[in-house]
């Protein structure tokens, strides 16, 4: 283009003397930053595979490829051609080479003609190409779509409607859309395109987009991703060069594994004694490998109970999940299914282990996958020290983790390495990832930029996704769907595992070509599963199944005489006489408070913790460290719980009571006792109390466990069986849903996918799908948790506690954080004058702190006329409920008061 260095993109801050970014110098930035992340991830066969399928799906289509991959990065080089307005230059870049031109329909807008000018210069290239008549109309048809990240790249997300920014609704607001082409061909002349008058008669008309002939080729899960990774990857490239020039500071750690780094992951695996510079956990995986290394060497399976033997069986399932991937290693979908206490997420890894080996650097990230946050936070030393990873190579994705620092920050850094940090995290440029079920499934179908950044970074990596059935089985086609889709055209090796694992391939998806997982431990059921040494490690107790009426007195009876029976048990250091640990879970909140207040002057138990949803963070950590500390083993305690504790906490106790809901969720709470199979006579008592169906209503779990005899139940928990009666019932109802007419089914979703409704794509798959309510309480928060020995657990994060500092936040009398202070400071830095970046990163800091303080609770039209009588509601302007009156109806040990708020509509969320 003649004169190209009088076009400016970018200004530098006020504070800085530099000079403007040209519009040349940035897209060569963003080319650049788009080839680096393209050549980071391996992302050029996962877009050939997905043009390949796409063309695939219309088999005349044959020669248009290397068209297509042409027209797909070529939105990243047009995507600021529009700046050459000249209103754009003056009111936005202050160029003065420039005169504003007062009637402009586009006013200082750049998108739109951006994407003017693509769709003008591609049309011409196609209708003046060889292509066929019908290869030209798909690839006309292609062109808008992919036109639409140009359109939107300084949205916020992408829309069902796309036709709204591809027929220029917001530039024809004033002229009609011949006077807004008119007015746009000139700035195509700007950069010597010659196009056909003609062919500007396709562009920015509803006739022409809705024609049968274009439409017909919107229907495509491959487009969709195509679509999405093109945004994915002109947005993310857009921001990192714009980060460049404005901050004069280079990204080229994208957080990917190298060869190298795999092979000292690998070589520590398996020759550390160590997992940790104290020298004080072993590293039994380096036994796995030496045993392996031995000709014919089969693992024993003993059935005579004793801790050598469950070792021997746990190093089985180690060996066994290593050979069985040996077997198959070009897999993409495995299921690993192992018995609690039997070390899952340690053969996991193994797994990813043997991939990032065998794949010598082509696969080169992980990602952890969990339902809970808690059990995210539980994951992370296990994963980090089993491979001997460093700070910077790993990273917990959830609001809770605050801010991990990849760069430590220097004295005068003016914000510097804390940019980088929140680039880090915001695209998360580490090699291992831990995040939630919520968040990853986001990354899948979101429609928002922002989580939209990451979809690249899923390309060639290992995503272990652990209790799949943690959400009802109405999303389970969904999130088969997507493992399947995104395996097979982004190279994902996905990792399904839990120790009640639903089969969910067998549920109908019209895939276009079979793919089945791989059974890592195909006979886990009769080798590990029915093994004494596992299947013997708790009873499940009927006495109470049937029992109707139960009162609360009843059970507290009940409770009371167990507990005092096993109390009398002696089992060494592990468990010594005159002590117990007893749990009861209860379905609603109400009930579990009601429960625990019968027991709160007990002359019997020791300790009696409640722990709900409504239970902040440093209270429920507190009682996770006093039942894992062993110095507390002498004692008599009692846990008072909600289902928050059955696959997010990791404790260990001796006989547990459980309202029975689902049959999985049973079995989830089994695996809190007697977990580390070294106690006798452990029992689970299931009784029937609060309504299931409130809260499991639809779920299709609750209409198969209620149609099963008792027999039926108890052999299920017994034989570890999910299958035969209960998944592969529930799968099958599922897919005689999605057979019936008229009902809303998994086809309906699908074809949202594929016709490129990116909005209802999102919206329409919701893991949690209601509103809440985020409380904050004020009160004084301890800096410590708790003490265990010489470690000390505190609430905060060292970056955490300095950012406090920082502020003025420092320690009241008994070593507490003061709430009000930390709200205070939160509202003042949202009403700063500070730069957009800079709050971004204060608020991503401060997420971490103000999570100590809060606690969710169900959105019901009771709660919210309830919790305003004691609510600030200026305070309450700010994203989360700010308890003022909290003292009126909130206790730190206790949680929340119920009465005040109706029966079950404080369920945990």
């Amino acid at each position: 283009m003649d004169g190209s260095e009088k076009y400016w993109a970018h200004l530098p801050s006020s504070e800085d003397s530099k000079k403007p970014e040209t519009l040349e110098e940035h897209i060569e930035l963003v080319n650049s930053y788009c080839q680096n992340i393209i050549d980071a991830h391996h992302l050029d066969p996962v877009i050939d595979i997905l043009i390949k399928d796409f063309l695939d799906e219309f088999y005349e289509l044959n020669d248009c490829g290397n068209y297509l991959k042409k027209l797909f990065l070529d939105t990243v080089i047009y995507h600021d051609y529009g700046k050459i307005n000249e209103n754009f230059q003056v009111d936005k870049m202050k160029n003065t080479s420039f005169n504003k031109i007062k009637s402009s329909p586009i006013s200082s807008r750049h998108s739109s003609l951006g994407g003017f000018i693509y769709l003008a210069q591609h049309f011409q290239e196609i209708q003046t190409s060889k292509f066929s008549q019908l290869e030209k109309t798909m690839l006309f048809s292609v062109t808008w779509y992919f036109s639409y990240s140009i359109f939107k790249h300084h949205g916020f997300q992408l829309h069902d409607d796309i036709e709204q920014s591809l027929c220029f609704l917001k530039d024809t607001e004033t002229v009609n859309i011949a006077e807004l082409k008119s007015f746009m061909q000139s700035y195509v002349r700007h950069y010597n395109f010659d196009i056909i008058p003609k062919l500007y008669d396709l562009i920015g008309t509803s006739k022409a987009l809705n024609h049968p002939g274009f439409t017909k080729y919107q229907h495509s899960f491959s487009l969709y991703a195509l679509c999405r990774l093109n945004f994915s990857l002109l947005t993310a490239s857009d921001y990192l060069a714009t980060h460049e020039y404005m901050n004069t500071s280079k990204i080229d750690d994208f957080g990917i594994l190298s060869k190298k780094k795999i092979e000292e992951i690998v070589q520590f695996v398996k020759t550390s004694d160590f997992l940790d510079k104290a020298q004080s956990e072993e590293n039994y995986n380096k036994d796995v490998y030496k045993k392996m290394q031995q000709p014919n060497y089969v693992p024993e399976k003993p059935t005579e109970i004793s801790a050598n033997n469950l070792n021997k069986l746990r190093q089985a399932m180690a060996v066994e999940t290593i050979q069985n991937f040996r077997k198959k290693p070009n897999e993409n979908l495995y299921y690993l299914e192992a018995p609690t206490g039997g070390g899952k997420t340690n053969l996991s890894l193994l797994t990813v282990l043997e991939i990032l080996e065998a794949n010598k650097g082509k696969i080169n990230k992980v990602f952890y996958v969990f339902p809970f946050t808690t059990l995210i936070t539980q994951s992370f030393k296990n994963v980090k020290n089993t491979f001997g990873l460093n700070d910077e190579d790993v990273v917990q994705l959830h609001s809770k983790a605050g801010f991990q620092e990849k760069f430590p920050e220097k004295e005068d850094d003016d914000y510097g390495n804390k940019k980088m940090n929140y680039i880090q995290h915001l695209f998360a440029n580490f090699p291992f990832s831990l995040l939630t079920h919520i968040k990853f499934f986001d990354i899948l179908k979101t429609n928002e930029k922002e989580t939209n950044y990451l979809l690249h970074r899923l390309a060639n990596s290992v995503v272990v996704i652990d209790e799949v059935q943690s959400y009802p089985p109405k999303h389970w086609d969904k999130i088969v769907y997507f493992i399947k889709k995104y395996a097979q055209s982004f190279n994902i090796k996905f990792i399904v595992m839990s120790a009640t694992l639903p089969k969910i391939d067998k549920l109908k998806i019209g895939q276009d070509r079979k793919q089945d997982f791989t059974y890592l431990l195909p006979n886990s059921k009769k080798d590990y599963f029915q093994n004494p040494n596992f299947g013997a490690r708790i009873v499940f107790d009927f006495e109470l199944f049937e029992k109707k009426d139960l009162s609360l007195d009843q059970l507290k009876e009940k409770l009371l005489e167990e507990s005092k029976k096993y109390a009398l048990k002696e089992f060494g250091v592990i468990k010594p006489s005159n002590s117990v640990f007893t749990i009861i879970e209860f379905i609603f909140k109400k009930t579990a408070s009601e429960f625990f207040q019968l027991f709160k002057s007990s002359e019997f138990f020791d300790e009696v913790f409640l722990l709900s949803g409504t239970i902040l963070e440093p209270r429920r950590r507190y009682i996770i460290n006093y039942l894992k500390d062993k110095s507390n083993r002498n004692k008599r305690v009692l846990l008072v719980t909600t289902q928050v504790v059955e696959a997010g906490v990791d404790i260990d106790m001796d006989i547990g009571f459980k309202d029975r809901s689902l049959i999985d969720s049973d079995e989830q709470l089994a695996g809190r006792i007697n977990r580390n199979i070294k106690k006798q006579d452990c029992k689970l008592f299931l009784f029937k109390y609060d309504k299931a169906g409130f809260i499991y209503g639809k779920d299709e779990r609750l209409k198969i466990s209620r149609k099963l005899k008792p027999e039926e139940y108890r052999g299920i928990l017994k034989n570890k069986d999910f299958d035969a009666l209960y998944y592969d019932s529930v799968i099958g109802l599922r897919n005689k849903q999605n057979e019936t007419p008229y009902l809303k089914k998994f086809n309906d979703y699908k074809n949202l996918v594929e016709t490129l409704k990116f909005k209802s794509v999102k919206d329409n798959f919701k893991l949690i799908d209601q509103e809440n309510i985020s409380c904050f309480i004020p009160l004084n928060i301890p800096v410590i948790i708790s003490k265990i020995g010489n470690d000390i657990d505190y609430t905060f994060t060292k970056s955490e506690w300095d950012f406090l500092m920082e502020n003025g936040i420092e320690p009241i009398e008994g070593n507490k954080i003061n709430g009000e202070a930390v709200f205070k400071l939160y509202i003042n830095l949202i009403e700063q004058n500070e730069s957009f970046i800079n709050k971004k990163i204060n608020h991503k800091i401060l997420q971490g702190i103000l999570s100590n303080f809060i606690f969710s609770i169900f959105a019901s039209e009771k709660i919210k006329t309830e919790i305003v009588k004691f609510s600030d509601e200026e305070r309450s302007d700010y994203g989360y409920k700010y308890i003022q009156d909290w003292n009126q109806f909130y206790d730190f040990e206790a949680g929340m008061n119920d009465e005040d708020f109706g029966a079950v509509e404080t369920q945990f969320l």
